[in-house]
């Protein structure tokens, strides 16, 4: 059996990291609000709730502005 790289690795943890905390909203769910159009924090906000938690997106912004501008890899 081989073993997977450590970028393979990294981008299957992806699955289970909250990418807000306040309301454990995972990297899945900011992906498929990506690839279904949204293309600006506050549209990744309506479609995923993220945001909306205690600290105003103090935490996620900055992973959502990311993500935004990286792409989401694969899609």
């Amino acid at each position: 059996m081989t073993e997977a790289s450590p970028e393979k690795r990294a981008r299957a943890l992806l699955k289970y990291k909250p990418v807000c905390l306040c309301h454990t909203i995972r990297y899945p769910a900011v992906k498929a609000a990506i690839e279904q159009g949204a293309r600006t924090v506050g549209e990744v906000a309506r479609a995923t709730g993220c945001t909306t938690g205690d600290c105003h997106g103090e935490r996620c912004v900055p992973v959502i502005e990311a993500l935004l501008r990286e792409g989401v890899e694969g899609r």
